[in-house]
């Protein structure tokens, strides 16, 4: 009896695991193997309560500053705690319209999360051997995933050929787009049995990026606002369900804005 209750409490633990969401910054994310069923919102949520909570943390910081006096040491110590409690991933939840312009009439579509906030250093997902830092996702108005865009950055191309051999040594030849804005740089894209992936690679000399980076050691806060110009690589996962739905054509802005035009003249 006792070795029935082990093993059917073994089984329960395993299960509850296996059932849990996965969460932004806890749980590294395997494109290659990802779920069409996964659940966006859970895996955004503690990041958006953290962000909200320290946020208010912040407002209480500032106003205590405004009304009290501080020696510099306490001024020091509150601006190491100001940047610490800014050490969130910095997620927007937008309502996605059919149309562009507010004056046009308009209904809502799909839902978008998108990382305001993070650190190239992050590894939180990887297909491959590729690691990328940011993650945005869309679901429909019901919660249903619809797409993501995954993004990396290195100092050359060589991950990016890899990933793209690895692709067409898994998938076959990919249709080939040229970036619209950005000439000479291409989209490359399969159009699977479940989803359409595509990858895209450019050199961005960060000419137009703000970088608001700190580094929080014992001595204080250090700011470091130096630019590295990199090459970006961004991947996409599309559900299949959503591929005749002119949504991408609604995604205009960010990461999102160099898969838009995909499926146009195929």
């Amino acid at each position: 009896m006792k070795t029935f209750k082990n093993l059917a409490l073994f089984l329960l633990v395993a299960i509850t695991i296996s059932c849990s969401s996965p969460k932004l910054g806890k749980d590294r994310l395997d494109l290659e193997k990802f779920d069409l069923n996964f659940d966006v919102d859970a895996f955004y949520a503690d990041e958006i309560k953290k962000g909200k909570e320290n946020m208010k943390e912040l407002e209480k910081l500032e106003q205590k500053r405004e009304k009290e006096g501080f020696s510099e040491k306490a001024r020091k110590e509150l601006v190491k705690k100001a940047w610490k409690l800014l050490n969130f991933k910095s997620i927007r939840k937008d309502t996605i319209f059919n149309a562009q312009f507010y004056e046009d009439e308009r209904s809502p579509i799909a839902y978008r999360y998108d990382m305001w906030g993070w650190n190239s250093a992050d590894s939180l997902a990887n297909y491959h051997k590729m690691h990328f830092h940011k993650i945005n996702m869309a679901t429909s108005l019901k919660g249903d995933f619809m797409a993501l865009v995954a993004q990396s950055q290195g100092e050359g191309t060589d991950d990016f050929e890899a990933l793209l051999r690895y692709l067409e040594q898994k998938h076959g030849k990919p249709t080939v787009k040229e970036d619209r804005i950005f000439n000479g740089f291409f989209t490359y894209h399969w159009e699977l049995d479940d989803r359409l992936l595509a990858i895209f690679s450019r050199y961005d000399n960060k000419e137009n990026t703000l970088k608001l980076g700190v580094e929080i050691t014992e001595n204080g806060v250090k700011a470091d606002t130096a630019k590295q110009p990199a090459h970006i690589t961004r991947l996409f996962i599309l559900k299949n369900q959503y591929k005749q739905d002119s949504i991408l054509t609604h995604f205009i802005r960010g990461e999102w804005s160099d898969f838009n035009d995909l499926l146009d003249g195929r």
